[in-house]
């Protein structure tokens, strides 16, 4: 759009008013925005601002937005008018179609419904600015066709239409002489009338006048040298003092290109119904591009839409038989080229006569006459033939109209396919949380079990022990019901990142964790970018799994290098505190946490990371789950490998580095 898209936003909250018209300015590329906190003020700057668009809340005080929208129509029907609530029900969303609401929206603090809104706007203006200049074009064509040069008659009124006058306007819209028909040479109602519309014209006047009004009727005609042209014919009834019918004056035009351009518009509205039904970007190109070809009569026809990859508008929708002629791309190569300036420009590109030296074309392409219309971010529709200025001011609205609906739809297109995507990643959270509640719903079986035999017994015996075990089995069930919940709530989630150094999440990170006089050691800091919460969730895991599964480590030999024999009461296994080590990775952006444990076996590493895993019949199985969900969220890799000291190292890669 050219000019500024001019909105009027009527809230009673100020503060979000303030909010819209930051979001709206920041998304539209050009955009005046007039607020008020009433609907009766509104209704007062409807005249004085003339908005191309009104965005209204729906509860307001006085006069809500339904009400709004009533009062607004009954002034400018056709006014596009968006109903952004915060109070939305199903009930509301009816009635405001019933109303004629443009477009209801959901209030949200997601900049993603700022978006969906300012892109409404857009959409909905585009419509109505074309519309209008498509209503007033159809009011100059009228006024056209009413001053088109014809013929003026008198005739008898009798099926044959037997003519006493011509003016001389006959010769251009028949062929024929004025005199011809005047003398009888050439009967109107049987020569000149073409033969399937004469039974419907005779029908049409008889019926105006034995209503006594005037009559028109559009029929064909069959022309001196066999063409069939179509007529506009207006008149009345001449009669005598006495009523009698004395004769029929009128005149009668070439309405050609006015019929044409219905039938053309009928086609296209049937088009645009498919477009409507329509969920595929690719097919609805093609449908574009069909509808230009068949409906339209468009000789030459392309879509081309932009591809981010290459920073280019790729041709994904041809005319039947062009391609080949066109090297299998009906291309016009180059940044100066017409396809990608109405890209560029979001301008129509109009070339009546194409000359090769001023226009990037393929040579071998005949290419004389050419139309480029902008599809806003998705690309370009490009019109073509091998005629000079061959593109009426017709063609040009009913492209328009083409390219406003391919927009809409490819819009449309991209809105569903989003759904569809977060269906389907909803499919699988759903899943996922399945398979969470039953490995948990097995898992919470046993400490439940525990939980009321030990119960049982307290009952019975009275002994305190019991309720110890019992509540070291709660402890566990709190325990994996917390790591579920994580796991299913927050493990793809990641919040806001920043720079965060990780020396300090991990000292953190450390004094949350029972470390049973564990130490942590920092080979060299790192500043990353990450969700430093989720982070520390991460390194509190891993340390919490080193300090599990790495504390107590049976010495290989005594201090004689005798073996000794883990678990015996003379030479027991000597209990090690674990050290766990984080740093930076030296061959790769990332960092490492490993200990000086008992490492994990070869066989287990591929399952570590499973939910539900665990080796330790007290463990949830969820701690590693949670570490990996947490790197994938911040798109790292984790893998498993052995530490210097044969323990375990766990070692994250594709870590964004944060400027120092």
């Amino acid at each position: 759009m050219t000019d500024p898209i001019r909105v009027l936003h009527v809230d009673d909250e100020p503060a979000f008013l303030t909010l819209t018209s930051e979001f709206l300015s920041r998304e539209l590329e050009a955009v005046e925005v007039e607020t008020t906190t009433s609907a009766a003020d509104a209704l007062e700057e409807l005249d004085a601002f003339d908005p191309d668009c009104v965005v209204s809340d729906y509860q307001m005080p006085e006069m809500d937005g339904l009400e709004l929208l009533q009062a607004v129509r009954e002034r400018r029907a056709e006014l596009p008018f968006i109903l952004f609530t915060g109070h939305g029900s199903e009930q509301i969303a009816s009635d405001a179609i019933s109303a004629g609401v443009t477009d209801y929206l959901q209030k949200g603090s997601a900049n993603e419904q700022f978006q969906l809104l300012a892109n409404r706007i857009r959409n909905g203006v585009e419509a109505y600015r074309t519309q209008a200049a498509f209503e007033e074009s159809e009011r100059m064509f009228s006024t056209l066709i009413s001053n088109l040069p014809g013929m003026v008659y008198r005739c008898l009124n009798a099926p044959e239409w037997p003519m006493e006058f011509v003016s001389q306007g006959c010769l251009d819209l028949t062929g024929y002489q004025p005199s011809q028909l005047e003398r009888g040479e050439v009967v109107w109602g049987d020569e000149v009338l073409h033969p399937d519309d004469q039974e419907m014209a005779w029908a049409v006047v008889q019926e105006a006048l034995d209503e006594g009004e005037a009559f028109e009727v559009t029929y064909r005609i069959r022309r001196r040298d066999g063409a069939v042209r179509w007529m506009w014919e207006q008149g009345r009834g001449v009669y005598a003092d006495d009523g009698e019918l004395l004769a029929l004056e009128g005149f009668i035009t070439d309405v050609t290109e006015r019929v044409r351009y219905e039938q053309r518009l009928d086609a296209l509205n049937e088009v645009l119904g498919k477009l409507l039904e329509t969920t595929d970007r690719h097919e609805c190109a093609w449908v574009a591009v069909e509808a230009a070809c068949d409906s339209l009569e468009f000789p030459i026809a392309s879509v081309r839409l932009y591809d981010a990859e290459t920073d280019e508008l790729e041709p994904v929708a041809v005319t039947d038989g062009t391609a080949d002629d066109l090297d299998e791309r009906l291309a016009f190569p180059g940044e100066n080229g017409p396809a990608w300036d109405a890209y560029t420009t979001a301008e129509v590109q109009w070339y009546p006569d194409v000359e090769p030296e001023s226009v990037t074309v393929d040579s071998h392409a005949d290419i004389r006459s050419l139309l480029a219309l902008p599809l806003g971010e998705y690309g370009t529709l490009v019109l073509a033939s091998p005629a000079p200025d061959d593109f009426a001011e017709t063609d040009h609205n009913l492209a328009r109209i083409l390219a406003a609906n391919l927009q809409s739809a490819l819009d449309r297109a991209d809105r569903e396919r989003a759904v569809r995507e977060r269906e389907r990643e909803l499919r699988e959270q759903n899943a996922r949380l399945e398979e969470f509640t039953n490995i948990v719903s097995h898992d919470l079986r046993n400490p439940l079990a525990v939980v009321r035999g030990q119960l049982d017994l307290a009952r019975e015996t009275g002994a305190d022990d019991h309720f110890d075990r019992a509540e070291t089995s709660l402890t566990r069930i709190e325990d994996l019901v917390s790591d579920m919940l994580t796991l299913a709530k927050q493990g793809m989630v990641v919040g806001e990142t920043e720079a965060v150094y990780l020396e300090v999440v991990a000292r953190r990170a450390w004094e949350a964790v029972e470390t049973d006089g564990a130490d942590l050691a920092i080979a060299s800091d790192l500043a990353l970018v990450a969700d430093e919460g989720r982070l520390q969730q991460l390194l509190e895991n891993l340390f919490a799994n080193a300090v599990e599964h790495g504390s107590t480590r049976p010495h290989s030999t005594s201090s004689h290098g005798d073996a000794v024999e883990h678990g015996s009461t003379a030479d027991a296994a000597t209990t090690d505190a674990v050290t766990i080590t984080v740093g930076p990775l030296d061959d790769a952006d990332g960092f490492y946490v490993a200990d000086d444990g008992s490492g994990i076996p070869d066989e287990d590493r591929a399952a570590v990371f499973e939910p539900g895993f665990t080796t330790d019949q007290q463990g949830t199985g969820f701690g590693l789950a949670i570490v990996q969900q947490i790197a994938r969220a911040h798109d790292w890799s984790v893998a498993v490998a052995d530490s210097e000291a044969d323990g375990a190292r766990f070692e994250f890669t594709g870590v964004e580095r944060a400027r120092e």
